[in-house]
C-alpha cells in the first residue's frame, strides 16, 4: 500500500472509531499528544520503529505511556502503527485525521498568516467574522512570518485575502513606478 493510502486509511479507521465512541475531539488531543510524545522523545520513537522489538512489546510500552491520559481510538491506532512499523507516519496520520475531522463536520479551515503572534482577542475576533461571513464554523491555522512586517494575510478556501503591510508596500511601489514623473511644462 502506498504511503499516502496507508495514512488515509489510519486517519478514517481513527475517525470512524472516535465518533463511534462521541469522542471526535478527545481523539483529535490524544492522537497530537502521542504524535508529539514520540517525535519529541528521541528513545521512544526509535523504540517504536525498531523492527527487532516484539509487536508485544510495543504494545506493553504504549499502554504504559499513554493508555491513562488518552483517549484509548488514538492509543489503538499508534498501537497499531507501531506494531506494523509505520510509527515515523504518525505526523501525517494526526494532519490527516484532523482534516477528515474538519471536512466530516463543515469546519472550513482558514490559514492565517502574520507578522506576529495573534492574540487571542484578534484570534476571536477573525473566527466570528470569517464565520459570519461563510456562514459555517471557521477554525484557523496559524502561521507567523516576520516577513509580511505587520497586517494579516487569510487563505480560505483558496481565495487570498492579503492585508500584510509588505504587499501595501508593493502596491504603492508598483505605483510609484509607472506613475509619469516631471516637472512644469
Amino acid at each position: 500500500m502506498a504511503t499516502k493510502d496507508l495514512v488515509k486509511t489510519y486517519a478514517r479507521a481513527l475517525f470512524d472509531m472516535a465518533v463511534a465512541a462521541d469522542a471526535v475531539d478527545e481523539v483529535d488531543d490524544g492522537i497530537a499528544t502521542i504524535k508529539d510524545a514520540i517525535r519529541g522523545h528521541a528513545g521512544l520513537l526509535a523504540t517504536l520503529s525498531d523492527m527487532f522489538i516484539p509487536a508485544s512489546k510495543k504494545r506493553e510500552i504504549m499502554r504504559e505511556v499513554f493508555e491513562a491520559q488518552i483517549a484509548g481510538e488514538a492509543v489503538a491506532i499508534a498501537t497499531v502503527m507501531a506494531e506494523r512499523g509505520h510509527v515515523s507516519k504518525i505526523d501525517d496520520v494526526a494532519r490527516a485525521y484532523r482534516e477528515i475531522a474538519e471536512r466530516e463536520r463543515g469546519i472550513v479551515v482558514a490559514e492565517v498568516t502574520t507578522a506576529v503572534p495573534l492574540s487571542d482577542e484578534s484570534r476571536a475576533s477573525i473566527i466570528g467574522k470569517l464565520s459570519a461571513l461563510l456562514d459555517r464554523p471557521v477554525t484557523l491555522r496559524e502561521r507567523v512570518d516576520g516577513s509580511i512586517l505587520g497586517g494579516i494575510v487569510i487563505n480560505v478556501g483558496g481565495r487570498v485575502l492579503d492585508g500584510s503591510l509588505s504587499s501595501q508596500l508593493d502596491g504603492v511601489r508598483t505605483a510609484l513606478s509607472t506613475t509619469p514623473q516631471g516637472g512644469e511644462a
